[in-house]
């Protein structure tokens, strides 16, 4: 089916150009208008998809007409013609919801032919923005309408205290629950996993995150994420745990359904890079980049309390001496967006964050909120952990030679013999990363980034041994000896 366009120019003979090289593609049906007050008489009358514009007009400019558009009709792709030195003007352009900007050449024919390719991206684009929108707003109304279990435990796991919503879960009013097993229907090894958890924090290490997979009445399955702070007393002694959990089977559900979306937005969304080359091509992001003057420079924790305290908005860039190239987008002070080039590739949303650094120095450069919104559409930060900010707790950041991912494979002895069936619990700055129980033979692997580690085994007496090793190869290996 033609993609409706509405053509705006005061040139005659550029219309007559359009007509002959776009009207008669297939592709498109043009509804073609000599001035700005025309095209708004037209959107009155009719509904388009796409909106074409020349910029320099007699009666209103291209982006007066956007201004007025984006005001009185929404969200409608709009490409803009601008001549050549006219930087300022796709500035303000692209930071009221342009579209694209394309020049004017002296080809009509190459210039057409992308005018045509640009009208199709924006079409495609706008139907699958529209789904993931409506895909995200059934994701975020899935978490608002989930209660909190809030129980407080002893250190033998015995219930002290809990809400209503854990109890209901549980069949019974908070009251019935005091005296009872925290997660009494783990299995053993989650059971072992869990204790091994809690007897494994200290006062400076405090906090643990663990998922909880139960079977549900349908045959189905139910899963809760728990976060569990330990409470010390002032000798250093674990007096007791505050548990605060959610059910996350609906949330996980909708949140692959956004990242289905997002995916297909990305494929659509050309002026989002698909690698380091393509940025270097890539007309928005970049334009607005080399454009803009930048509000200042920060590191990544000061970036993050002087967005918030002024409620930014815009680009905040960053480059490597690697090479490599990230960018957070902010929305209202908050880092709603993200990308990361390297010469491997791109990563958007939560992925794009995970090799950021406190020490990595961002240049910010401010926008209008809708281009922050359009960008952020498809590169959505929802975990927003790995950037961290004064008084915000951090994950630990793991210093190596160059960022990578290893394997390792711990070998656990006793007199020269393996030891099977021993949990092996890795942490990083205190953070726990990683569970396993050694097999048969002793073994257990873990794919961990680049750096260093403390594992931490728990033996079969109880007993605690430490040990600390090294990630810096793809492949390697560390045996752990016991007494």
């Amino acid at each position: 089916m033609a993609i409706q366009v509405l053509y705006v120019d005061d040139e005659i003979p550029h219309l007559m150009l359009a007509q002959e090289y776009l009207g008669h593609s297939g592709k498109v049906e043009l509804t073609c208008v000599s001035s700005g007050r025309e095209a708004i008489e037209a959107l009155s009358r009719n509904s388009y998809q796409v909106i074409v514009s020349d910029y320099q007009m007699q009666d209103m400019d291209g982006v007066a007409l956007l201004k007025y558009i984006r005001k009185n009709f929404g969200n409608i792709p709009f490409l803009l013609f601008t001549g050549k030195g006219k930087e300022e003007v796709v500035i303000e352009a692209l930071n009221h919801g342009a579209d694209y900007y394309i020049r004017k050449g002296s080809d009509p024919f190459e210039q057409f032919a992308i005018l045509e390719q640009r009208i199709i991206q924006v079409a495609d684009r706008k139907d699958v923005q529209e789904e993931l929108a409506a895909r995200e707003k059934l994701y975020h109304s899935v978490r608002s309408v989930q209660n909190e279990l809030i129980v407080d435990f002893l250190p033998d796991l015995t219930i002290i205290r809990s809400n209503e919503p854990f109890s209901i879960l549980n069949g019974g009013a908070p009251t019935d629950m005091i005296g009872r097993k925290f997660l009494s229907d783990l299995s053993p090894e989650d059971q072992d996993e869990l204790i091994g958890a809690i007897h494994l924090l200290t006062p400076d290490s405090a906090e643990v995150d663990l998922q909880q997979t139960l079977a549900s009445p349908d045959g189905g399955s139910l899963t809760f994420s728990w976060h569990i702070e330990g409470v010390f007393s002032s000798e250093g002694h674990l007096v007791s745990c505050k548990a605060t959990g959610r059910d996350i089977s609906q949330e996980s559900e909708a949140r692959a359904d956004v990242k289905e979306y997002e995916e297909r937005y990305q494929e659509k969304a050309t002026d989002l890079p698909k690698d380091m080359g393509d940025f270097d091509e890539n007309v928005p992001l970049n334009f607005i980049i080399e454009n803009t003057r930048p509000a200042g420079s920060w590191t990544l924790p000061d970036l993050i309390k002087n967005a918030r305290s002024s409620k930014m908005h815009g680009i905040a860039s960053t480059t490597g001496q690697d090479g490599h190239r990230a960018f957070l987008i902010f929305l209202n002070g908050e880092p709603d967006g993200g990308i990361y080039i390297d010469r491997s590739g791109v990563l958007y949303g939560d992925k794009s964050t995970l090799f950021l650094k406190d020490s990595h120095q961002f240049t910010f450069y401010p926008t209008a909120p809708e281009i922050a919104t359009r960008f952020i559409t498809g590169c959505r930060i929802y975990d927003k952990s790995h950037i961290r900010a004064p008084n915000v707790y951090a994950i630990p950041e793991i210093p190596s030679i160059r960022k990578g991912i290893g394997n390792i494979t711990l070998d656990l002895h006793r007199g020269g013999r393996p030891i099977p069936g021993i949990r092996i619990t890795i942490k990083s700055g205190g953070k726990i990363v990683g569970n396993d129980i050694t097999s048969a033979t002793g073994q257990t692997s873990f794919q961990l980034l680049y750096g260093d580690y403390t594992g931490v085994v728990l033996t079969e007496t109880g007993a605690l041994h430490n040990f600390t090793f090294k990630v810096s190869s793809p492949e390697s290996s560390h045996v752990v000896e016991l007494a």
